[in-house]
């Protein structure tokens, strides 16, 4: 749902200079009195915009439905709903919006002041008024709750049905109210009041009178100045009109009873279809985010075209509750929140386990699946992220340190640029890749106080993050391997997902052809897979193609987790090569065609810095020109000759400078190779350059070098070395933040955790305080086995400790008396179940605890199948010496199973040995074969 983004995007706000003066000032609570001046004001501009509408020529239209089934329409008449009406009555009283694709462009460029319009821009249809004439030949496919588009306009109407309720019950300032992944809020300004839930009453009954009223939704178009006039009133709609939409922009608004409320709608045709509706619950908030700003109330809600949909809703909302992640994680000692670190959870023993055993989990699989596991820097300079590109977006979301003389240096937010240095400081063939760099570092993000939720929206966190540098010809398997990876690990959790592959923005960077190469392989792997996917047009990142993944938990709740991105950004802006050919003749081309290229570029460089050192010299002339007085008498011989003498001792020192330069240069360069793409080293090696090279009509290809390696990191400047290619960056997370992901399994399992996972894998129970000693010894084997066991040697009856570990979600409990200390036995019991395992010994419990452990993947199953004929084979060659028959000489068995096997186990040396004899001395029988 795009508009999910809504509650991000209104809690940070997109002014770029946001006022930090409190606007809202005082507030008349009660009956509004600002409403029938700007209702008038509506109802003439909306009668200006229908008269216009009538005059606009009609002509026919062809209106082509989903189905491909083809209608006639009128333009400036036709409407969607006209058309649902003409299928069915039934289909009419259900539709709530229409998707409409058009033929030609139409004009569509409305501001919409609550969203940051680049991240809304990437489809290619409109979602359209059930109300509104269609305006050219189109595609159209009605909308109905059941449809995700459906559902944001259904909320999003429900939003200001209740801002109309907020604003008659308070009389308050209306400031934002977005439809949400579930549900909607809206944001007012009601001066020192407070709402709490004894309020929620007479809201939901001014919501329900609009509801029942029946009241439609017009469309207004705006221009600025007609918006500054509408809303004049409020303090709040005012500054983000003058600040978010330009002088020659329009904008929309919708009226709704006696509300109106800039938007760019879509909206229901009128508040009828809502036949549920409630408050779910309150909180305060902050102008645009910021605590500088005045103090808002929001207010959440819920609606449904049914009740029954509602009784089911708020029947799942409870059982959430109990759920919650918060709850559990202090109920179980899992992890706790402080306002002393914000965003920043505490793993209590309990939680850290879960934690760490995800990340070995996950380390077990890396080491199955290619990848290598890899420890980055947490702290840059911030040159890394210009460089990178993300300091332009991600700026505000950096912790920064200020150290002194060094410059700017920041917290890492994410791994990718810092792999991209890993990937750089060595030289790499073609024959190293794919290379599998994954790395667990800790990650900050300056996440917006009022953002921040338990562990699924923090500041400090730890990803399964991983890059992948590969060939172009290698992207198709690194994906369908990623993607394995992805469903195996999904499917452990219980979970269900849902694949999107989003393709070529509007602006992208590198070639057309790139793209559809990089799209096809995606596509191709995508269908080797398996599993239906959707195509997002246009919803790619700007530097590559995206598998966009949706997880679904047990409750259908959607959540974003893993990711797959092909990236051509990196490469180019980190100016990332590899050998493409180890062909020295080839080589040698490459380079005697680039060498040109190169000296070129080197001179280019060189010439920019000649610009600068000339623009510094001439500035410095001005500035002494400037100091000249005015009433001095000069006479002119005298003047030019003492101009001369000054330009005489600026050169003089400049070139005194220069030479102090040449002698730190050494120092420099070192600090250029620490410092990468330093502008200040990188201007001063200008200088010294220009200086020796500036008579010269060739560079030595040692100058080439050095001087293209200052602007290494620099676009303008970037180039490809002879015989080397750029590589492709896959990005790649499966669990994504694993506070996040132990959130969202914390209420999935509601505490009670796999027996892999689990922190209470067992409490073992003495009968009597005699057998405490037996207990703990079996409690401190089975830890040392790497199981967590612990021991309850409290003065509690048995039948009370028991109740105690089903309390506690423990997976099971061993019972300790005479019984078992003579046997060597527990008498294990299955506490979800409570149902008796049986009287195991510790040997015995130890095999029964494996079988609790995850099914292996696809991946290590091979491995494991072809381990296991391995170890047979070479138990049988150290009877014999070939496998056929008696084993005294190669046979048809032995050249059966050769070709089975293609790598041996060098710890095998039976096999070992009999492998190599076959690929030595029977080569060539086995190639007629």
């Amino acid at each position: 749902m795009d508009q999910g983004k809504r509650l991000k995007d209104q809690a940070e706000g997109h002014i770029e200079e946001q006022n930090t003066n409190k606007i809202g000032g005082q507030i008349q609570l009660g009956k509004p009195t600002f409403q029938e001046k700007r209702l008038k004001l509506f109802e003439e501009f909306y009668a200006r915009q229908t008269e216009a509408l009538k005059a606009k020529p009609r002509q026919d239209i062809s209106i082509t439905l989903k189905d491909g089934k083809p209608l006639q329409g009128i333009k400036y008449e036709t409407t969607p709903l006209q058309i649902a009406r003409d299928i069915s009555k039934g289909l009419a009283e259900k539709v709530v919006a229409a998707k409409v694709v058009y033929t030609q462009k139409i004009e569509s460029d409305f501001i919409d002041v609550d969203v940051d319009e680049a991240a809304h821009k990437n489809h290619n249809y409109i979602i359209w008024d059930l109300h509104r004439p269609l305006e050219g030949d189109c595609q159209l496919e009605l909308l109905t709750f059941d449809d995700n588009d459906g559902k944001e306009v259904f909320w999003h109407s429900s939003a200001h049905v209740l801002g109309s309720a907020l604003e008659q019950v308070y009389g308050c300032h209306l400031c934002i109210g977005p439809a949400l992944e579930s549900g909607f809020f809206y944001d007012s300004y009601i001066g020192d009041y407070r709402i709490s839930q004894t309020d929620y009453d007479k809201i939901i009954k001014a919501a329900e009178d609009l509801v029942k009223a029946k009241q439609e939704f017009q469309r207004i178009e705006l221009t600025k100045q007609e918006a500054l006039e509408l809303f004049g009133e409020n303090p709040f709609k005012q500054q983000l009109i003058s600040k978010k939409i330009p002088d020659n922009a329009k904008t929309t608004a919708y009226k709704c009873g006696k509300l109106i409320d800039l938007c760019t709608g879509p909206h229901l045709p009128n508040t009828s279809l809502i036949k549920a509706f409630t408050v779910t619950k309150n909180s305060a908030a902050y102008w645009l985010g910021k605590n500088t700003n005045d103090n808002l109330q929001r207010v959440y809600g819920i609606s449904f075209p049914s009740k029954k949909q509602l009784e089911e809703y708020l029947k799942i909302q409870k059982e959430l509750e109990q759920r919650d992640h918060r709850n559990v994680g202090k109920a179980q000692q899992l992890f706790l929140a402080h306002p002393l670190s914000p965003g920043s959870a505490f793993f209590y023993p309990h939680g850290a386990h879960i934690y760490n055993t995800l990340m070995n989990f996950m380390r077990k699989q890396y080491q199955v699946r290619g990848y290598q596991e890899v420890i980055s820097p947490n702290i840059y300079n911030v040159k890394l992220w210009k460089t990178s590109g993300h300091w332009d977006k991600y700026k505000e979301n950096l912790f920064i340190i200020n150290m002194g003389d060094e410059g700017e240096y920041g917290l890492k937010p994410m791994n990718c640029p810092g792999h991209c240095l890993m990937f750089d400081m060595v030289q790499h063939s073609y024959r190293d890749l794919p290379i599998r760099f994954a790395d667990f570092g800790v990650l900050h993000r300056n996440e917006i106080h009022g953002a921040l939720s338990g562990l699924t929206r923090v500041r400090r966190f730890q990803q399964d993050d991983a890059h992948i540098f590969c060939r172009m010809d290698q992207i198709q398997q690194e994906i369908f391997a990623a993607l394995d990876f992805l469903s195996y690990i999904y499917k452990l959790f219980g979970f269900e997902f849902k694949l999107y592959l989003s393709t070529r923005p509007a602006q992208f960077l590198g070639t057309l052809e790139m793209w559809n190469e990089a799209e096809k392989q995606l596509e191709q792997s995508l269908k080797a897979f398996g599993k239906p996917f959707e195509v997002n047009p246009g919803d790619g990142a700007f530097y590559g193609p995206k598998i966009d993944v949706k997880l679904f938990d047990a409750y259908k709740r959607e959540h974003q987790c893993g990711t797959i991105q092909l990236d051509f950004n990196l490469p180019e802006r980190f100016n990332l090569q590899y050998r493409a050919s180890e062909d020295t003749t080839e080589v040698q081309l490459d380079k005697q065609e680039s060498r040109q290229e190169m000296e070129e570029k080197a001179k280019e460089i060189l010439e920019a810095g000649q610009s600068k050192q000339s623009l510094k010299k001439q500035k410095v002339k001005k500035t002494d020109q400037k100091q000249q007085k005015p009433d001095q008498v000069i006479e002119s011989g005298q003047y030019i000759k003492d101009e001369q003498q000054k330009q005489e001792k600026q050169e003089q020192q400049l070139e005194k400078q220069e030479q102090q330069e040449k002698q730190e240069e050494p120092q420099q360069q070192q600090e250029q190779i620490q410092v990468q793409g330093s502008q200040q080293s990188s201007e001063k090696q200008f200088e010294h350059a220009s200086s020796d090279t500036a008579s010269k009509t060739s560079l030595s290809e040692t100058q080439v070098k050095k001087i293209l390696h200052e602007q290494k990191y620099d676009p303008g400047y970037h180039h490809i070395k002879a015989g080397f290619v750029r590589p492709v960056i896959i990005h790649r997370a499966i669990l994504g933040s694993l506070e996040r992901l132990i959130g969202i399994l914390t209420e999935q399992c509601a505490g009670k955790w796999p027996f892999w996972l689990s922190p209470r894998q067992m409490v073992i129970t003495p009968i009597t305080k005699y057998y405490n000693d037996v207990a703990e010894n079996l409690a401190i084997r089975l830890r040392l086995e790497g199981y967590q066991v612990f021991c309850d040697v409290s003065d509690k009856t048995l039948n009370n400790k028991i109740r105690n570990a089903q309390i506690q979600y423990y997976n099971f409990i061993g019972v300790v008396g005479e019984q078992e200390a003579k046997s060597g036995t527990i008498d294990v019991r299955d506490c979800e179940k409570n149902q008796s395992i049986g009287k195991l010994s510790l040997p015995q419990l130890i095999k029964f605890f494996k079988t609790q452990e995850p099914e292996k993947s696809g991946v290590e199953q091979k491995i494991f199948i072809a381990s296991d004929e391995q170890i047979k084979l070479n138990d049988e060659l150290s009877e014999k010496t070939f496998l056929d028959g008696d084993g005294f000489k190669v046979g048809p068995r032995d050249h059966e199973v050769y070709k089975t096997i293609k790598n041996v186990d060098p710890a095998l040396s039976n096999l070992l040995r009999w492998h190599r004899y076959m690929s030595h001395h029977h080569k060539d029988e086995l190639q007629q074969e």
